[in-house]
């Protein structure tokens, strides 16, 4: 059938060629999946019972958050660019990120901004939530953007014309 569809025109193949693979070590996938408990420990030594509420709440508008802001720069973009992006819940990624092959100018975009606004709705909440809120808030946002980090870090020096691959094990660097 795909023969078929080549012959029509209909087929569109694309082909790149991989430049950059950095593995995401199983110890450090583990420890940073493992990681909000000793949070969530010291939360509730330093701050109360209340660091077991506001952990899963500050979680989710953290979600909520990240899930806002892409969406509204892939819908800045251009709504072809929304359509390869999902919520994604596998290895260290988790939140609203691409599924396929993506441009590194959009990755750094979303992430970029994803990052700045992040920190300043916190911000702008810490003058009427609890400390211990705004602490749990900080938290899942630095633990959601830490991978993310790592693929704009490894952006840093290689070509514009990247794409980039996220999988569950490991972050694939490709040229077109």
């Amino acid at each position: 059938m795909l023969e078929q569809q080549r012959e029509n025109g209909n087929a569109t193949i694309y082909q790149y060629q991989l430049i950059k693979k950095s593995h995401i070590p199983r110890p450090l996938m583990l420890l940073y999946l493992l990681f909000p408990i000793p949070a969530l420990l010291a939360g509730t030594f330093w701050f109360s019972w209340h660091a077991v509420v506001y952990m899963p709440i500050a979680f989710f508008l953290v979600l909520w958050i990240h899930f806002v802001v892409s969406n509204s720069v892939l819908l800045i973009r251009g709504p072809v660019y929304r359509k390869k992006w999902r919520l994604r819940f596998s290895g260290v990624w988790f939140g609203f990120l691409p599924d396929q092959h993506t441009g590194s100018s959009v990755i750094q975009q979303v992430l970029m901004q994803s990052l700045w606004i992040g920190f300043v709705f916190i911000g702008v909440l810490a003058a009427w939530i609890p400390l211990a809120l705004t602490l749990a808030l900080l938290f899942w946002h630095l633990w959601f953007m830490a991978p993310r980090i790592s693929v704009l870090l490894g952006m840093r020096g290689q070509r514009k014309d990247i794409m980039v691959k996220l999988n569950a094990q490991d972050i694939s660097y490709y040229v077109q």
